[in-house]
């Protein structure tokens, strides 16, 4: 179709404007309504871009913070003392592949002896260290801390009888088996302190206790599981210690 110059164009008129003149508009009006067309359709074009970039954005953000929650922790360090003065520390973050490591391994495997045999006569302190729920529990395997729940009622029986408390004194500790072993033997000696009866004690305040000396061997097995430092045990056990084998005997003296 040729358009002519300054051609007008008939509008239709609708059904309720039928006794009014029929209005004319020129070619000019219909380029501007068409360009105003054209506008708004990239415009809207232009939003949606945004927006899809908006929503690519913002699952790719949720995504990188849900991968680095786990990570997002209060990383405690420690200070080791590598020299004979107080003043020489070393810190180092805890991490499996901290030089003190090992010497942080034989720290633990010193109070795991010590807790597993020491005994004060404190009822609520005891079933804090020894019951399900409390330390022993919380260092050993399930096999190990079943065994060991067999076998502390037999102590603690003999102790009350005797009104007696236990201490512990660490002598040694080696690895057995090599280097990269997981065997650990601790020599360590007890010592159960009796006063008798409160009446007898009361008494005489200058009578000191019964002391009896017994050395003891354990061997065990530990190792470090990071999945074990939850953030409620984070600050008791850095390393995720556990053991997973022990075995104790008597020395004779």
């Amino acid at each position: 179709m040729v358009n002519l110059p300054n051609q007008k164009v008939l509008r239709i008129a609708d059904k309720t404007g039928r006794d009014k003149t029929p209005e004319f508009i020129t070619e000019d009006v219909v380029e501007v309504q068409r360009a105003r067309l054209v506008y708004y359709k990239w415009v809207n074009r232009l939003m949606m871009l945004l927006a899809t970039i908006s929503l690519v954005y913002g699952v790719c953000a949720t995504l990188v913070i849900l991968k680095l929650v786990p990570q997002i922790m209060y990383d405690i360090q420690i200070f080791v003392q590598f020299s004979d003065s107080e003043s020489l520390v070393k810190r180092e973050y805890i991490d499996r592949r901290m030089e003190s490591r090992e010497k942080i391994m034989i720290n633990f495997m010193k109070q795991y002896v010590e807790l597993r045999n020491t005994y004060v006569r404190d009822e609520a302190e005891m079933k804090k260290r020894w019951m399900w729920g409390g330390l022993v529990s919380y260092l050993s395997t399930y096999d190990i801390y079943k065994k060991f729940e067999e076998e502390y009622p037999k102590v603690q029986k003999d102790l009350d009888q005797r009104m007696a408390s236990r201490s512990v004194e660490i002598l040694s500790v080696e690895r057995s088996g090599g280097e990269k072993s997981h065997i650990w033997k601790v020599e360590f000696k007890t010592y159960d302190f009796t006063y008798g009866t409160d009446l007898d004690y009361r008494s005489n305040k200058d009578a000191g206790p019964e002391i009896i000396e017994r050395y003891w061997t354990a061997n065990i097995g530990s190792r470090a599981d990071p999945r074990r430092r939850t953030a409620y045990k984070r600050l008791i056990n850095p390393l995720g210690f556990f053991v997973y084998s022990y075995f104790q005997s008597e020395i004779e003296s």
